[in-house]
């Protein structure tokens, strides 16, 4: 078949893959199993990602408070922990959490995500 023969090639098929979904694929191989952040646009759409995956995401009330969960989850598993964060005060309300990870050099990332331009998903 010839839709075999593309993918035994590691050629390109029709199906196209999201951002989210790559982002969520990329950590998964980087051996992340938990994420936070706070539920919103684009954050949901990773986590959706991520979840289809095995990954966890948790939901929290503040960036300030999944920044230090995630670097909590880091220490505590010796595996990254993520936060996810968008644009503006959200990158500003992590940067916290973001200085105690790296003062105690605890694993721990940060994906800043970009707000979307009008009419363009991110």
């Amino acid at each position: 078949m010839p839709g075999s023969d593309l993918q035994e090639r590691g050629e390109r098929s029709d199906e196209q893959v999201s951002g989210a979904k790559v982002i969520a694929q990329a950590l998964k191989e980087q051996d992340v199993r938990y994420l936070f952040g706070v539920v919103g646009i684009p954050v949901t759409e990773i986590a959706v990602a991520a979840q289809e995956l095995g990954l966890r995401y948790i939901g929290m009330r503040n960036e300030q408070a999944a920044c230090y969960a995630a670097s909590t989850i880091g220490y505590l598993t010796g595996r990254p922990g993520v936060c996810l964060v968008v644009s503006g005060p959200g990158l500003i309300h992590a940067l916290g959490g973001m200085a105690n990870a790296n003062m105690n050099c605890w694993l721990k990332l940060v994906d800043y995500i970009a707000s979307s331009l009008l009419g363009q998903a991110a």
